[in-house]
């Protein structure tokens, strides 16, 4: 990779979503959106649920974030969020969470609170102020530009 870069990785409880050199990071904070470049000053924020735009030579991913928190060090970051996910697998997270609920409720378990409380989150995110599901899905901005 050419230019500036900074090595970001990118978790949730049960897996390593990103680990890789990226050239910046655009993410959703409580207090508004924050861009983080290589050599920012160091800090640790809040995320508010969200979009995270990772920027790479190759070009522009697009990753839904429900909220959690990110900390900031000159040559790394590092994102921590109970859910996240690239945003063309978003549609296929729901199923599963679905397939999930259903299988629980034959099964009798109580975790279905806990997957309600999940699709909510992706739901709450696809439904978010800055784009559409359908934008996220098919590569569009919120004017139909694309990302």
């Amino acid at each position: 990779m050419t230019g500036k870069t900074f090595f970001l990785r990118a978790l949730t409880p049960d897996r390593i979503l990103l680990e890789e050199e990226v050239s910046m990071i655009v993410f959703r904070t409580i207090e508004g959106d924050m861009g983080i470049l290589q050599g920012h000053e160091p800090c640790t924020v809040m995320l508010d649920s969200g979009v995270m735009r990772v920027k790479r030579d190759s070009g522009e991913e697009i990753y839904l974030v429900s909220g959690g928190f990110a900390m900031v060090d000159r040559n790394q970051v590092v994102v921590m969020s109970a859910l996240a996910e690239h945003a063309d697998r978003m549609e296929a997270l729901l199923q599963d969470i679905e397939a999930q609920r259903l299988k629980r409720k034959k099964e009798g378990e109580r975790w279905e609170s806990e997957i309600t409380r999940a699709e909510i989150a992706i739901r709450r995110v696809l439904l978010g102020q800055e784009i559409s599901a359908y934008s996220i899905l098919k590569g569009k901005g919120e004017e139909g530009e694309s990302l």
